[in-house]
């Protein structure tokens, strides 16, 4: 069930091409995501619509913030007014900054959903799961050795299936 809202909030966020994305931008952003960097969505055909993003973490929080509102309204009716903005600002400042950090999730999710969508085009034959790390190293060896982008996909099969 919240595999599907997940996938609903990521599908409404971004705009996700229909275009294939070539081996050599896939192995940068395995190679990036398996090291815990930030990708370029441009490379993997996504971009994000900021205003949706914001409305979608704005109807999430205050899923969150209007109960808890509820619950202590008579705290802060009965507190003075100057902590009650004080706290308004906090709270403030506080959302938005978890806003950074859920536009951070979501472009991870939409990462990882493209690259394991584009993995099945380039490597239908090993899993994303399975193999993704050992691809990341195989093309690190391959950058090394310098092999040429013209053989980097016979390389990699060669290095998987041996």
């Amino acid at each position: 069930m919240l595999e599907k809202i997940k996938d609903k909030i990521i599908n409404y966020i971004y705009n996700i091409s229909n275009q294939p994305v070539k081996l050599i931008p896939l192995l940068e952003a395995n190679q990036l995501f398996n090291e815990g960097m930030k990708l370029d969505g441009s490379k993997l055909g996504f971009r994000i619509k900021l205003p949706r993003a914001y409305f979608v973490f704005l109807v999430l929080s205050h899923i969150i913030i209007l109960p808890i509102g509820y619950m202590f309204h008579n705290i802060f009716q009965q507190t003075d007014c100057h902590a009650s903005i004080i706290l308004a600002i906090f709270f403030t400042v506080v959302l938005f900054g978890i806003f950074s950090f859920f536009k951070e999730w979501t472009r991870d999710c939409v990462a990882k959903k493209r690259i394991k969508e584009i993995w099945k085009l380039h490597f239908p034959l090993f899993s994303y799961e399975e193999y993704n790390k050992e691809v990341a190293s195989i093309y690190q060896k391959a950058l090394e050795e310098e092999i040429k982008h013209s053989d980097l996909e016979r390389f990699i099969l060669d290095k998987l299936s041996s």
